[in-house]
């Protein structure tokens, strides 16, 4: 029996279910895990399934049908314990944050993820760092439980997966990403609409914040690394939430001749949180230096110091990083 068999046959043993994502979430995560609640509600065997989030939705993703059924970790509706908790898009168990206790409590627990810092967390670990998106493996899962692909299904499953490519431009899009996709749209996803809500519709604030951190970027060591800084203040001048820092990193890594691109986010508790993104510099060995983890080219991590500490201990790390790779080329 095969990984993906094995979670099929634990979704049709338990009663209840409880499915989970990492904190601050994206649309891999977002995504695939409702995609993941509109596939085991097909299951006649199971009889609950509930979904959770850590913070907020990001206004980008208020689109993705059933939404609205996420709950907050303390909704007094959840059960103490479930059967079954399932984390999707999440790269160890420190990224459940406060929803932690929640899947330790469970009777059984998968991890689905396509991370390859993760290193295994749960009691099943279907970890496939080849696929472009998490919403490719909850795509398997369909077939392998014998439900139909519907269209808010689809239409979450696609939203995953172009986030995760940046709209197919990553190297991570392979043929078999172009395939599921088809089949994607041929079930009711709407491939104009998805894009437009994840990256063509953004509010003022958002395009403020985006045009401030870059125009006052800071360019060091010949223009090998380029990094933004974000103040609480900063968000707070420009009505600005979290959230809306998506992309900024993504923009600044198109400099021509550029290694490495970081944007470092002051939290609410006055910590630092670090968005890394390369072209070809191993970004997940930085992170994971500092207990983050993601993607080779993409990744990010959390420094329980302020920004300029943050900046003083990341960039001699980034440094060795970018000095590796000139050695061996």
């Amino acid at each position: 029996m095969n990984t993906l068999e094995k979670i099929a046959e634990e979704i049709k043993k338990a009663k209840r279910i409880i499915i989970f994502h990492h904190i601050a979430p994206d649309g891999d995560c977002l995504g695939s895990a409702l995609a993941l609640r509109g596939i085991i509600e097909q299951v006649e065997s199971v009889e609950v399934v509930d979904s959770v989030i850590t913070g907020y939705v990001p206004e980008v993703y208020k689109y993705l049908p059933a939404i609205e059924k996420l709950q907050p970790v303390k909704d007094p509706s959840l059960y103490a314990s479930y059967d079954l908790a399932i984390a999707v898009d999440c790269a160890n168990k420190e990224r459940l944050g406060e929803a932690t206790d929640l899947f330790n409590k469970a009777k059984h627990t998968i991890c689905i993820d396509h991370h390859p810092s993760n290193k295994g967390f749960a009691n099943i670990d279907y970890i496939e760092p080849g696929v472009s998106a998490t919403g490719e493996l909850i795509y398997d899962l369909i077939s392998e439980l014998g439900v139909n692909l519907t269209r808010d299904i689809a239409t979450n499953i696609y939203t995953a997966i172009i986030t995760d490519t940046g709209g197919f431009k990553f190297s991570n899009t392979s043929p078999k990403t172009l395939r599921i996709c088809a089949k994607l749209i041929e079930a009711g996803a709407d491939p104009v609409e998805i894009y437009k809500n994840c990256y063509e519709t953004k509010s003022l604030a958002m395009i403020k914040l985006h045009a401030r951190i870059i125009d006052r970027a800071i360019v060091t060591d010949d223009e090998k690394i380029i990094y933004g800084v974000i103040k609480r203040e900063v968000l707070e001048e420009l009505d600005a939430s979290d959230d809306f820092i998506d992309g900024i990193t993504e923009s600044m890594r198109q400099v021509k001749g550029l290694e490495v691109a970081m944007v470092f986010k002051e939290t609410l508790k006055k910590t630092t949180r670090v968005s890394f993104r390369s072209n070809k510099i191993d970004v997940c060995a930085i992170a994971s230096f500092f207990g983050g983890g993601g993607h080779k080219l993409a990744a990010g991590c959390s420094i329980e110091k302020g920004i300029d500490e943050a900046i003083n201990d990341v960039l001699p790390v980034v440094r060795s990083q970018i000095r590796k790779i000139e050695a061996l080329s």
